[in-house]
């Protein structure tokens, strides 16, 4: 039982892992789209809240892919 518990852990993390990078390479793609929004100063109020989703998506990749 200890053997099954260890190898799904092992699963687990992998998995966590590989959705944390997943996640960080969506939320570089959403930090861009909002620089881009934030250049151009008449879609201002539009990029910010969407540089701020960006923040929060790095913030969960990081939980994501931390060791427990």
């Amino acid at each position: 039982m200890r053997i099954l518990k260890g190898l799904l852990d092992a699963v687990l993390g992998i998995l966590t892992a590989v959705l944390g990078t997943v996640v960080g390479l969506l939320a570089a793609v959403v930090m861009l789209v909002g620089a881009l929004l934030c250049v151009t100063i008449i879609l201002l109020p539009l990029g910010l809240p969407v540089v701020r989703l960006a923040r929060r998506l790095f913030a969960l990749a990081w939980r994501l892919m931390r060791l427990p």
